[in-house]
Order: structure tokens, then sequence, then C-alpha cells
């Protein structure tokens, strides 16, 4: 094999170059994985040196909330200072505990970091993010996701509280957003939480027996991250796929420009597989929710 082989078709048999064969593709594949697998690995050991920086703000995420109610004929949310503490304290408390859910290792539910704040509801509920880096982004993505919006667009809610905190969560710095939705108008039903989709009647003794899980927070600001492990992912993987189509279209002009004027069907194939994986790659986002 001569090297020139590994970037253009054999000149006699006509066969694709090397390093567009469906085994280097794998290679690629193959790379791409280890990359993210080493970061993994890296936020384990050296944790606050990978991670996500973001603008979020407090005031925005309200605004926007409000916007979509206003969309949807309904009144805005009125920001609550105790609904405020209890999504701070509840932010703290995912870091400390190192966990990533509305239920948190050590048995704290959402309704514990609401009541503490000293927030006596009938109704309440929480939208949980992390790892966006723009107010619209946590917003579009609450509304697109039919569980979040139920909560967004509940009409029996009047208070919103939002907390924006920064930390490192398993390994990697990140910003992690927390939502309280609640009223406290008094009713007759059993006071109930709406976390995940689901509906919860908050037990009668969590009610009355408030823990003070508020005092108890503290700063989990850290210093900002030196590599965005997205931004590097995506790099890679739209510089690897620039690089096959690169080889792709050179193929083809020169098996035309050889005279075999048939355009091969795996031409079609990696020029479709690279254009999927290039949008899926471009469209991607650090962000998830719950």
């Amino acid at each position: 094999m001569v090297w020139h082989n590994l970037f253009i078709p054999h000149r006699e048999t006509h066969k694709k170059a090397h390093l567009i064969s469906w085994e280097a593709i794998l290679i690629y594949g193959l790379i791409f994985l280890l990359l993210k697998i080493s970061f993994l690995v890296f936020s384990f050991y050296k944790p606050g040196i990978l991670g996500v920086e973001s603008v979020i703000s407090q005031n925005q995420l309200i605004e926007l909330t409000n916007q979509e109610r206003q969309k949807n004929g309904l009144s805005p949310l009125r920001e609550n200072t105790a609904l405020n503490q209890a999504a701070a304290a509840k932010a703290t408390n995912m870091f400390q505990e190192n966990y990533w859910a509305h239920f948190a290792p050590s048995g704290k539910t959402p309704w514990d970091f609401i009541l503490s704040a000293g927030y006596k509801f009938t109704y309440a509920g929480e939208n949980l993010a992390k790892s966006f880096s723009q107010s619209n982004e946590v917003v579009t993505a609450w509304m697109q996701s039919p569980t979040h919006r139920a909560n967004i667009l509940n009409p029996k809610y009047q208070d919103i509280g939002i907390a924006v905190v920064e930390g490192v969560l398993n390994g990697q710095k990140t910003t992690l957003v927390v939502q309280e939705f609640g009223t406290t108008q008094t009713l007759a039903a059993a006071p109930t939480v709406s976390v995940g989709g689901e509906k919860l009647t908050v037990p009668q003794d969590s009610y009355n027996q408030v823990t003070q899980l508020v005092a108890g927070l503290q700063d989990t600001k850290v210093e900002k991250a030196l590599l965005d492990p997205l931004s590097v992912t995506k790099v890679t993987g739209l510089g690897i796929l620039a690089f096959v189509a690169i080889l792709v279209i050179l193929d083809l002009l020169i098996i035309r420009k050889r005279g075999v004027l048939k355009v091969r069907s795996n031409h079609l194939a990696h020029l479709a597989v690279i254009s999927m994986a290039a949008a899926t790659l471009a469209s991607s986002g650090g962000g998830s929710i719950l």
C-alpha cells in the first residue's frame, strides 16, 4: 500500500481510499468513543477541570416562564422569597450529595425543601435543569417536555422561586437550575407536589414536622472550568466528518476524471451517513432536564 492510496482511490482497481473504507469509519467511531470515555475518567480524577460555563439569569428565567404562561392565557407567577430559598437549598443539596434527581439519596423530598423554607402550600411543583449555557435554552427545553410544560402552565400555581447554582456534579463543573412552583391558597384537598409528571400527595406528618434544611446552605462556587467536553467533542466529531466528506468528494471527482462515470452507491451511503451525523452533532446540547 502506497501512502497516496490512503487519500485517493487506487489507480488500477479504483478501490476507494483506505481512509474512507468502512473499516476506517469504524476506527473513527472508536476514537470518538474513547474521547468520551477519557472525559469521564478525567472528571473522576480531576473534578472541576471539565465543565460548561453559563450565563443563566434567575430574573430572565422567571420572565421567560411568565411569557409562556401569558401566551396560554394564564396569569403571571409572583416571585416568592421562600421558594427562592427552597430552590437554592435543593440545588446546594444536589451538589453536596452528588445526585441528579428530584429525591435525594438521603431521602430528602422536594417538599422537604419547600416546607423548610416556611412555604406552606396546597399545590407545588418542581422542574430541574443542568448544564445549559443560556436562560432561553432552559425554558425551551422545559416547554418541549410535556411534564415540565404542564408544571409551567399549571393554572393552580400562583408563586415561583428559582435558583441558579454552580458547583461540581459527578466530577464536572456545571450549573444547576431549580424551579419551584406553589400556591398557599387554602383548599380542602391534601397538599400535592408535581414532579417528573407525577402528582404526589404529601404525608401529613411531613407537612406538620418541618426540618430546617435551608439553614445549612453552603457556597458551592468553583473556579472556571478549563475545558468544555461538549465543545471538544463537537469540534472533534465535526472535524472527522469534514475530513471524511472531503475524501469522499475527492474520490468521486477522481473516479469521474478517470472515465468511471457511474456514481457508486457507497458514495451516496457515505455522504448520507456523514450528513446525518453532522446534523446530530451540530444540534446536540449538553443540557438535560428532570
